[in-house]
């Protein structure tokens, strides 16, 4: 019996996928997050760290592959190609007057707007990377139709949401097609529902 050889593919890179299962049913965590390699089949597989300092090779499903941003929302969950966030702007005058969640950071980081705070501009968008750039594509209410921005715009130097903004990671569009459909409002047929209206 020969072993697989894999060779990685863009090594500095995380990348995440589903697992693909065959006659096994799926564990608890059905995504691979890590290294992308092939092997001389042409099959792919993520080097998977699991929760102890174990990896694992696991064969992916290349349809689901998303690149990691590199960006973390306010619960600390990296955020990858096709995730759906929600990203909030609130009035940030009260935030000094808000402990420190831990000692050891040097400002707060949200995931939703806090209390008490005067919540400024709320949507939901789907992460995307377009010519090295991250942006997040949302329907715009005030134009009827879907717009994109830059992620970076929301976040801090540490990568994590800067002050005033608020960001949680609240599905992908793999796990959540309907919320997918309705993040972008999107008709059966994958057009912007707003498009179709204007058509008839």
């Amino acid at each position: 019996m020969s072993l697989k050889r894999f060779q990685p593919l863009y090594p500095y890179f995380i990348f995440r996928a589903q697992i693909v299962f065959k006659n096994v049913a799926p564990p608890d965590k059905p995504w691979a997050v890590g290294v992308l390699c092939r092997d001389f089949q042409g099959n792919y597989s993520i080097i998977n760290k699991k929760s102890d300092d174990a990896y694992e090779m696991c064969p992916v499903c290349l349809d689901t592959l998303g690149l990691s941003s590199g960006f973390k929302d306010g619960l600390r969950s990296d955020i990858f190609e096709g995730d759906i966030v929600r990203i909030c702007r609130f009035s940030a005058e009260k935030i000094a007057e808000l402990p420190v969640f831990d000692g050891n950071e040097r400002r707060n980081i949200f995931a939703d707007v806090p209390e008490g705070c005067e919540m400024l501009s709320s949507f939901d968008g789907v992460v995307f990377m377009s010519g090295g750039v991250f942006y997040v594509q949302f329907f715009d209410e005030a134009s009827s139709a879907l717009n994109a921005v830059p992620l970076y715009m929301f976040f801090g130097y540490d990568m994590l949401p800067e002050d005033g903004a608020a960001v949680r990671v609240i599905g992908n569009i793999y796990e959540d097609e309907e919320l997918y459909a309705k993040t972008l409002h999107l008709s059966e047929t994958g057009q912007c529902s707003s498009y179709l209206q204007n058509q008839t």
